[in-house]
């Protein structure tokens, strides 16, 4: 069992590139300043690349197609990804050079600073300040069409990241959707020819993401860091989290809803043992980032009372629930439903230590 990520592209240039080269960087605003701004996305692209480890498969979707890229390497322990150049305040702390610098492209527009173009000429500046790097193989170049995926997918009365990340560049995958993608790949005998395509090359050092950049500060911009940092390595919480699983983030907990599904932070999949081919979570994690309260506690509660509706008994006594915050409120347990408190664990970082519903 593997992680993966699904990522979106919108034209095979592209697309060839990446395969031929064995990188992948998404194109994000660069941030200059100390900090990105609260209502950056900046964060929430750094916790899906933080999900990464080495051995993650990559998959590329592509105009009803989906592309094998190959499996990531760099990092086991902890998110596995690569600074790109200074235009991010990990890629100054990390003083990294930039070895992948896509604004010589014919279809972009060059400026004034290394590695930020626009893709228009009036369009704003883009970066790939973070890099995945993968290695090939025998299937990378190998496609099946969308509907492949979908028709198989559909066996699961449940959404999964893949059929939910309208709107998303790229999502992480769950153990069970990468297996079948592993395996509808192997059976294709369609083939992008990509050998040659690079209109680019690496260049300097390759900086690879390192514990030390990551750590939770006083005060959060916004839930998201709080999920790259924990994402990025587990090592903090391994009093009660270990190395065992595959990270997702984003993941639906949630029925089929026309919009607006619920949404778990993080969830952890079992590589021992998988629930349902690894598509319903071991783990679930809900973050806030200031201080939780009851409505925390509620939230968590109706994706039990969901989990418990897709599982056999015996699967949903694996499932268990942490809300992690800097703080978590004095939360009455006459003030919320008990249904599921023994599987319900609260965790406060700024105390270091679980904490108990009062009575």
């Amino acid at each position: 069992m593997t992680g993966g990520l699904f990522i979106a592209l919108y034209d095979e240039e592209s697309l060839k590139l990446y395969l031929d080269k064995g990188v992948y960087g998404f194109l994000m605003t660069p941030v200059m300043a100390e900090k990105p701004s609260p209502q950056s996305k900046h964060y929430a692209i750094l916790a899906d690349y933080a999900c990464s480890r080495e051995g993650t498969d990559v998959f590329f979707f592509l105009k009803r197609k989906i592309v094998y890229g190959g499996k990531i390497f760099g990092n086991k322990n902890i998110g596995s990804f690569f600074i790109n150049g200074q235009n991010s305040p990990l890629g100054r702390k990390a003083n990294a050079e930039l070895f992948w610098d896509e604004s010589v492209r014919k279809k972009y527009i060059e400026t004034e600073t290394p590695g930020v173009f626009r893709i228009t000429k009036d369009g704003g500046k883009k970066a790939q300040p973070f890099m995945f790097q993968f290695t090939t193989n025998d299937n990378t170049g190998k496609y099946i069409s969308s509907d492949d995926l979908y028709f198989e997918l559909g066996k699961y009365p449940y959404p999964l990241p893949s059929n939910s990340m309208q709107g998303m560049g790229f999502c992480t995958l769950t153990p069970g959707e990468v297996s079948t993608l592993q395996n509808l790949i192997a059976e294709s005998e369609k083939n992008i020819q990509f050998e040659g395509c690079g209109e680019i090359d690496k260049k300097g050092k390759e900086t690879v993401f390192y514990e030390g950049l990551a750590s939770i500060d006083d005060k959060l911009l916004n839930e998201a860091q709080l999920e790259f940092t924990i994402l990025s390595s587990l090592k903090p919480f391994t009093s009660f989290l270990t190395d065992d699983y595959i990270l997702c983030r984003q993941v639906p907990i949630s029925p089929f809803k026309p919009a607006e599904m619920d949404r778990a932070d993080i969830c952890l999949y079992s590589l021992t043992k998988p629930i349902k081919h690894g598509t319903i979570p071991n783990v679930v994690i809900e973050l806030k980032k200031d201080k939780a309260m009851a409505s925390a506690y509620e939230q968590v509660t109706r994706y039990l009372k969901w989990l418990k509706s897709i599982t056999t008994e015996e699967e949903f006594e694996q499932v268990s629930v942490y809300i992690i915050a800097p703080q978590i409120a004095r939360i009455k347990r006459s003030k919320i439903s008990n249904t599921f408190s023994n599987k319900i664990k609260m965790y406060s970082i700024e105390l270091n230590s679980f904490v108990n519903l009062i009575d």
